[in-house]
């Protein structure tokens, strides 16, 4: 019989982290919005089951939105 502190632990190989494909503060452009809006990146998120997530904000709205990255794309500068 095996005794607990014998017990034998493997070790989990590390699952590729996904990197965000836009970085803090950058000006990105909202899926759905046809007005055209731009918006201010405020924080990196982790995935939340559905792909990795941002918080960002438009200076006309007085608030912030969490949204996954495939309804973003890099607003021309």
């Amino acid at each position: 019989m095996r005794d607990k502190s014998q017990s034998s632990t493997h070790a989990r190989p590390m699952a590729a982290t996904a990197k965000h494909k836009f970085a803090l503060n950058a000006q990105v452009l909202l899926d759905g919005k046809s007005d055209g809006a731009v918006f201010k990146i405020t924080r990196l998120l982790p995935d939340g089951g559905s792909g990795l997530q941002y918080r960002i904000k438009n200076e006309q709205e007085g608030y912030e939105r969490v949204v996954v990255e495939r309804l973003l794309t890099a607003a021309r500068g």
